[in-house]
Formats: structure tokens, sequence, C-alpha cells
């Protein structure tokens, strides 16, 4: 598919989940960060780096993604089971690879299609001391429509699949 017949993103501007910069998340957006220790030492962080580039926390997470790693510019279809039984897919680009001394892992944005607007980072961090860090964040409001609807709801998912990407990452870092 040639980038013109490419969907937009549903949000703008764009890049505000990488460091969290006020001054590019949208208004009427709410900013999140959430973070877990998952261990020390340079190994743990590189298994851990590794685990994030290959989908490792929404898969831990028990949702399945549509391709196999995480590349810049794939668009990709998440199906989440909602409850447990009801398939929900949810559409994202990946926007950008985050390759740092002590920083990797990936940004995404929201396509048409996903119960909400907004960028998520999925990163993995390594403190001065040698601490591992696993860190989801960015910016997001409900989708309108029956999303926007259930807001409450869809803020509660949002907060239980978050507790399962960084619980994920503790197992595959093992």
């Amino acid at each position: 598919m040639d980038a013109q017949a490419r969907p937009a993103l549903t949000y703008t501007p764009h890049g505000g989940s990488r460091n969290l910069d006020p001054a590019r998340i949208p208004a009427g957006f709410r900013a999140f960060r959430h973070e877990a220790a998952i261990g020390s030492g340079a190994e743990r962080w590189a298994e851990a780096a590794a685990a994030v580039l290959a989908w490792g926390l929404q898969r831990g997470a028990g949702i399945r993604v549509s391709t196999p790693r995480v590349v810049v510019g794939d668009d990709v279809t998440l199906t989440i089971p909602l409850l447990g039984v009801v398939p929900v897919r949810a559409y994202a680009r990946v926007l950008e690879l985050v390759d740092e001394p002590a920083r990797r892992g990936f940004v995404y944005g929201t396509l048409p299609g996903h119960p909400e607007r907004g960028e998520e980072a999925f990163l993995v961090t390594l403190d001065r001391d040698g601490t591992v860090r696993v860190v989801v964040q960015g910016f997001s409001r409900p989708a309108p429509g029956i999303w926007m609807l259930g807001a409450p709801v869809l803020r509660i998912v949002q907060a239980i699949y978050t507790k399962r990407y960084l619980r994920a990452l503790v197992r595959t870092a093992h």
C-alpha cells in the first residue's frame, strides 16, 4: 500500500510520548507514565530490550500482534481479548525506535479503529546504578463514538493492560 493510501494517525501533534513532552501532548489528552524495576545489570537490560522489540509486552499481556517484530512504519493490528472473550481490534503505526545507550524500545500511534486516540512508548531503561526498568508512557483519550461513551471502563481496561505489560516483561526478562 503506498503511503498516500495509508490512514492518518488519529491525533496531532505526533512525538510527545517518547519523553512525555508537554508541548507535544494534544489538548484534551491525558498523559500517563507507569514503570517497574525488573532487575539489574546489562544482560537483563539487553534481554528485556529484545523482548520489547518482539512485542513481548503485548504478547505477554495476552494481546495478539500482526507482526513478529517492531519495525518503524509498520501498521499493526493488535487483537485484545476484552473481558477475556470479545476480540477487540486496535490499529496502530510504529512511529520510531528508541535506541539510546541506556534506553531502548519503541513508540506507536493510533490509527482509525483503535479504541483510543494517542501515542504510547514502550521502553526499557538502565539506571546509573544498574537497575533495569520497564516504562510505559504516553497520552491518550477515548476514540469517538461508543468508546467515548465507555470512557470510564476504557480507562480501567487500559490500567489493567498496562499492569499486564509490566508483569509480562518481568517474566520475559528472567
